[in-house]
């Protein structure tokens, strides 16, 4: 059996850059808080837990002490009230994801009808649209631009962990809509390297093995992406979700992981293939 490990595996920049500020934060502070997960990975979620950095469900829960802005965002009337209570705030927002916001806004003050191309329960995506005209439009699939009217301008950005091939499919679908378009790709370039290598991946591995956690958009659409090209494609937060039999006749096996997935997640994925195989051969 060969086993085929993406390179473009583990955390991404924005999610380093957020648990290194986590960390850094925790040292020194007594009492740390984000609000919501600061990244979608319950085991890592969980470990900067004991080392002192507390999950929250609303600010209210906390009267002082540090709030660490999740690598997501967080809606702005969240922000604006922990500065009036004087609470320290650490922006750990992804840059790609600040950058989606900017362009957002710059298309507001040009007078654009904002369209975001997201899944509007997504965290990203409330934070992004708490700063914009509230008559912005989200559109998930193409069946929500029915309910779309014309406009005179229309300005259009995506929710970082989108596919290419969904945002160019609904942004076409949107040519009637408008006589001018204004639009910016804020895919994130490293969601755009993991889609492409899982692709290329999937067709190669006879099986396939995304891991990340549940909750996590980017790797849910890792494994959707595998699955159309790769029947036999598994979403594994952990090595013990792998069941023995999903390898069985297995050749390839192929690993792809989420943007907040750790390294020692994946090395345990690793380890239990191997153990049950041998002869195994593999490389990334």
């Amino acid at each position: 059996m060969k086993i085929l490990i993406a390179k473009n595996s583990g955390f991404c920049f924005g999610v380093r850059r957020a648990i290194d500020i986590a960390l850094s934060v925790s040292k020194k502070s007594g009492s740390v808080y984000t609000i919501g997960p600061i990244i979608h990975n319950p085991q890592v979620v969980e470990e900067l837990e004991n080392k002192g950095v507390k999950v929250i469900r609303k600010l209210s829960d906390i009267n002082s002490g540090s709030i660490i802005i999740r690598a997501h965002g967080v809606p702005k009337n969240i922000f604006d009230e922990a500065k009036a209570k004087g609470i320290k705030i650490l922006d750990a927002t992804c840059p790609f994801v600040t950058r989606s916001k900017n362009y957002a806004e710059k298309l507001a003050k040009e007078g654009y009808k904002i369209i975001i191309i997201g899944n509007p329960k997504h965290p990203e995506i409330k934070y992004i649209f708490s700063y914009l005209p509230k008559n912005t439009v989200i559109l998930k699939t193409n069946e929500d631009i029915k309910k779309l009217k014309f406009f005179p301008k229309i300005g259009i950005i995506t929710q970082t962990t989108q596919s290419p091939e969904n945002f160019i499919k609904i942004a076409a679908g949107l040519l009637g809509y408008s006589n001018e378009f204004k639009i910016f790709n804020t895919i994130c370039p490293d969601a755009i390297n993991r889609q492409k290598e899982t692709m290329k991946m999937a067709g190669k591995c006879d099986v396939m093995f995304v891991i990340g956690g549940k909750n996590s958009a980017n790797t849910k659409r890792l494994a959707a992406i595998s699955k159309k090209i790769r029947k036999k494609t598994y979403h594994i937060e952990t090595a013990q979700n792998l069941k023995n039999e999903w390898l069985k006749n297995a050749k390839c096996v192929g690993i792809v992981a989420g943007a907040s997935t750790p390294d020692w997640i994946i090395k345990e994925v690793v380890r239990k293939i191997k153990k049950e195989d041998r002869k195994v051969v593999w490389k990334r």
